[in-house]
């Protein structure tokens, strides 16, 4: 017996003859479709692997916690922010203020101290080491109405943290106008020739007088020093003018006394 019934046409076929199959054909059916149900399968395994690929894996969703465990992440947090919160760690060679709910408590020097959390806060953290403050350039008019500018460097250091935080708003502006008005008031004093002589005189000065106010502020001047003064440009024209005629002078006195002695000599 032969079959001639098509398994990819049985569909078509009236149910008569699809009884009518012999069972070799309805095992090679039954392959067919596995081999079918097989490639799908792999088909869709490839397509997955490579969307991952592209897109990377899913994203892990996260657990819900529920009331208990939100709870207990908060706890844990906050409870970690008050351990953080309970010392404060000074460096060598620096200092910072603690207030606490808004007012001053203690200063706290180089180490590992212990506050309040929540209640004590760093109000103010600053180096007690020496520093340099370059004061700007500054239009000065001498005793003998010859404009110059003028600049300085200063030395200072905090020796008072507490007075710095609430005695001044700004001490590094403070120091510098006062170096300012100072230098400027002492080149007033004195003509265009005796600023380059005095400058060792105006440092002492100005000195004097930045300590006498600065103190109040919690900060000590240790050096101020004239740095640059110069004139106008035409006062540097006149004064080159000025040195070009008195070496000609000289070179011509010394020119007149040498054919002087050189006339003696041959009279002689």
């Amino acid at each position: 017996h032969y079959c001639i019934v098509s398994a990819s046409s049985g569909s078509l076929l009236p149910a008569q003859l699809l009884r009518n199959r012999c069972d070799r054909c309805r095992a090679v059916d039954a392959a067919a479709d596995m081999h079918s149900l097989l490639t799908a399968v792999l088909l869709a395994s490839s397509l997955q692997e490579t969307a991952g690929e592209a897109w990377g894996p899913a994203p892990t969703p996260l657990p819900e916690l529920g009331l208990k465990g939100t709870a207990l992440l908060g706890g844990t947090v906050l409870g970690c922010s008050a351990l953080a919160g309970s010392f404060a760690f000074v460096r060598q060679g620096e200092a910072c203020l603690i207030e606490r709910l808004g007012r001053y408590k203690r200063t706290l020097t180089a180490g590992l101290h212990p506050k309040l959390p929540f209640i004590e806060s760093v109000a103010a953290y600053s180096s007690i080491r020496e520093r340099v403050l370059d004061v700007p350039a500054q239009r000065c008019i001498t005793k003998d109405n010859a404009p110059l500018s003028a600049d300085a460097v200063v030395f200072y250091r905090i020796t008072d943290l507490t007075k710095a935080k609430y005695a001044i708003d700004d001490y590094r502006l403070g120091v510098s106008n006062l170096v300012l008005t100072q230098l400027r008031s002492e080149i007033g004093q004195l003509t265009l020739d005796e600023t380059f002589t005095a400058r060792e005189q105006l440092n002492a000065i100005l000195l004097r007088e930045a300590n006498a106010v600065s103190r109040a502020w919690g900060v000590e001047v240790l050096r101020v020093e004239v740095r640059d003064i110069l004139p106008s440009p035409e006062i540097i024209s006149a004064m080159e003018l000025q040195m070009a005629a008195e070496r000609r002078k000289r070179a011509a006195v010394l020119e007149s006394e040498g054919k002087r002695e050189a006339a003696v000599n041959a009279v002689t």
